[in-house]
């Protein structure tokens, strides 16, 4: 039997139920490579903002996005806790998760309602709209709540708070149901809206979602612009250094697996890598089914059989494995740019060689021989 002192929990978890045991592991976070990556540069424009407000961060399902928003809002409560301390009403981070359209019409109210459900904002079912005409104010013994919580109001409501809050990073997930909307007119008016909302309040707004994020940074050239993306990618059987990092994940997660035994589970590593399409987050919930299974035959470790029975079926890893694939080829294609000295086209070598790249002076005469004589004249 393994010691139990050198594992990640203490020995009065293995007496505790199965379920609290499984809730524990469930609830360890692993940091890896790729997710540190990422959390860095999420980080450094979160702190010192520059001209971009809004941050896409797409990948795969199981990657790690729900991880990572979750230890952007620990590490910003962590590192706004003192300002937090002397002013209560500051608000460093808020989260929501974005839900889908019904019937293809997105529910812009409904949206406001959950921002500030989760900020905290009191009396929401009351917030006016004061700007009201001279119309407006001999009728307003007619006017309901459901008139005054229209969605202007709502809005600006919602503004006010992120200002007067001082609100630093507003998170959205599941952001690809945002823009699932017919049309791409529609798209772009989705991200023309979250983009004003960064704006005018100037706080950061990162959207956390799939492969359909994709399409935001191709609507228009000032989305694109205003807009940074950030591609969280599974790490790769055929790279050394993948290789070594999904390992040392697998290690530390089986030292938080609560069982008498710690089983080696580096043993199955090529077994891991490719039931999981090299996502961390589907690793983990493997390694949970499979603990469960462990638990209904009281063993002292995780076994290959077990591992099997908890193992997802092949046509959903298949799906997994497809949209990744899919989703990184077109992040390729659409990264494929040549450069012309500071100037960035899309155009092929073989055009950028045939184009003549010689430029003149505005108002300077292209050089070339003027007529001399009088022949026209003489004839």
């Amino acid at each position: 039997m393994v010691n139990t002192n050198a594992r990640a929990f203490t020995q009065e978890l293995l007496n505790k139920s199965s379920e609290d045991k499984t809730c524990y592991f469930k609830s360890i976070t692993v940091p890896h490579r790729k997710l540190k990556e990422a959390l860095d540069r999420l980080l450094i424009n979160i702190l010192e903002p520059a001209d971009t407000l809004v941050f896409l961060v797409f990948g795969v399902t199981g990657v790690g996005k729900t991880t990572l928003r979750l230890r952007l809002e620990k590490l910003l409560l962590e590192r706004f806790l003192q300002e937090l301390q002397v002013n209560p009403g500051k608000i460093a981070v808020a989260s929501v998760e974005a839900i889908p359209a019904e019937r293809g019409n997105f529910s812009h109210k409904d949206y406001y309602i959950r921002a500030l459900e989760s900020l905290n904002e009191v009396l929401i079912e009351y917030k006016s709209n004061y700007k009201l005409s001279w119309t407006d104010n001999k009728d307003l013994g007619l006017i309901n709540q459901s008139n005054r919580k229209d969605v202007p109001t709502l809005r600006r409501a919602m503004e006010k708070v992120f200002r007067y809050r001082q609100l630093r990073c507003f998170l959205v997930d599941e952001a690809q149901h945002l823009l699932m909307m017919s049309g791409g007119h529609q798209m772009l008016h989705q991200m023309n809206w979250i983009k004003s909302i960064a704006n005018l309040t100037g706080t950061v707004h990162i959207l956390f979602g799939t492969y359909e994020l994709l399409n935001c940074s191709t609507l228009n050239g000032q989305v694109g612009r205003r807009s940074e993306d950030i591609h969280l990618t599974p790490y790769q059987l055929d790279e050394a250094e993948d290789v070594t990092e999904f390992i040392r994940v697998i290690r530390t997660l089986e030292k938080h697996l609560p069982l008498e035994e710690e089983p080696y589970l580096e043993n199955y590593y090529e077994y891991l890598f490719s039931g999981s399409v090299g996502c961390v987050g589907i690793l983990k919930n493997w390694l949970t089914r499979s603990l469960r299974f462990a638990y209904e035959e009281d063993a002292a470790t995780l076994t290959i059989k077990h591992l099997e029975q908890g193992a997802f079926s092949q046509g959903r890893i298949n799906q997994i494995f497809q949209e990744s694939e899919q989703g990184q080829l077109r992040l390729k294609q659409e990264s494929s740019y040549y450069f012309i000295g500071n100037l960035t086209t899309s155009v092929t070598p073989d055009v950028v060689q045939g184009a003549s790249l010689k430029k003149g002076r505005v108002g300077k005469r292209k050089p070339k021989r003027d007529p001399v004589g009088t022949q026209d004249n003489e004839s």
